[in-house]
């Protein structure tokens, strides 16, 4: 019975959602599933992704984004977005009203590169199917939490949704299949060689530091009485860190089927090999507002807030501070919203930016 009801409700969501797409559309009945500018049968692609084999048509203009990930990459072919779902609403940051009209305090990390006002589509996962449909968008880009809703948004525009971006080189791949979407593969192999260049970089300048501290730790944590992740070697992560000539430490005994495994505090022990530990905070719990916070701009007022609980728990816990990397005065607090939220080329050049801060 439960089964039943919960298949009816979806049904009657499903109808209900068809109609506001169709009362939004234009007066022709047919929802629109090709881009609206330069359409062509002879300028068509079929791309494969993560829950279809999806056609378009022509060169896209009005382009959705459903996660920072995509916009990274969007931003990294050299694009704009027209609407943006964000992850989650960084508590204590402004936030936007329809649209994000001022993008750089609106938009963390990446906001600076945005010169439209994307319409504000709400979370990401769980984007705003009215605002889409008013929008008429040429393409969706959305990630694998969107499968729930991929038999509505494909009504309203060509969707496009790739797997666990945290994996490794899964990026690479998604930015391909974006660039072919958008009708310019050249711009994605550019990308991705910006983002080489930008590791073999700092390779360079953190050799004295990789040979005399190489093996690194990452993990991700609210604080110490919740679960702690381990960021695994096979990931976005690990690659860049691998890349810039650091030994990622894991437990041996863990099957590598995820990007990150949870542990608890007193686990860490068996991680004591490390050198370098950088632990990646998280807070959506955060009382602090930017308005109250000493931080002037956006980012750092959410590397702040989204870091310190993390911290704090840290520096008081007695079993953190036995480590070797604690006592060596080697352990170092970020934002996981920055090193494992945009994985892509944006992404990358801000760690970058920041591991030189830490290590040099």
């Amino acid at each position: 019975m439960f089964t039943f009801i919960k298949a009816l409700k979806f049904t009657i969501i499903a109808i209900f959602t068809s109609l506001v797409i169709i009362a939004c559309s234009s007066s022709d009945t047919t929802v629109q599933q090709t881009p609206n500018n330069n359409q062509s049968n002879n300028d068509c692609r079929t791309i494969e992704h993560a829950l279809d084999t999806t056609e378009i048509c022509g060169q896209p203009d009005k382009i959705v984004v459903l996660s920072p990930h995509h916009l990274d990459l969007l931003l990294s072919l050299g694009y704009q977005p027209a609407a943006y779902g964000f992850p989650f609403a960084t508590p204590g940051s402004p936030q936007p009203g329809d649209k994000f009209d001022n993008p750089s305090q609106q938009i963390p990390y990446l906001g600076e590169q945005v010169t439209t006002q994307p319409v504000n589509l709400g979370l990401g996962s769980k984007p705003s199917l009215e605002k889409l449909a008013a929008l008429k968008p040429d393409v969706i880009f959305g990630e694998i939490r969107n499968q729930e809703s991929y038999d509505l948004l494909k009504q309203i525009a060509p969707t496009f949704i790739w797997n666990v971006r945290t994996v490794g080189g899964q990026w690479q791949e998604t930015i391909k299949d974006m660039a072919n979407i958008l009708g310019d593969e050249e711009r994605a192999e550019k990308a991705i060689a910006i983002h080489q260049k930008a590791i073999d970089s700092a390779r360079k300048e953190l050799a004295s530091v990789t040979e005399k501290y190489p093996k690194l730790l990452l993990l991700g944590m609210s604080n110490l009485q919740d679960q702690v992740l381990v960021i695994q070697p096979d990931t976005y992560l690990g690659e860049v860190m691998q890349g810039v000539g650091f030994e990622m430490v894991s437990l041996p005994s863990v099957e590598a089927k995820s990007p990150t495994f949870p542990i608890s505090i007193e686990a860490l022990p068996q991680l004591n090999e490390a050198d370098i530990i950088i632990v990646l905070g998280y807070n959506p719990n955060s009382e602090e507002t930017i308005e109250s916070s000493s931080e002037k701009s956006l980012d750092s007022f959410v590397q702040n807030s989204q870091s310190k609980s993390a911290q704090t728990a840290w520096q008081n816990n007695k079993i953190a501070n036995s480590l070797k990397a604690s006592q060596n005065e080697q352990v170092y607090f970020t934002t996981y919203y920055l090193w494992n939220g945009l994985n892509g080329p944006n992404g990358t050049q801000l760690i970058l930016d920041e591991l030189r801060e830490f290590l040099l």
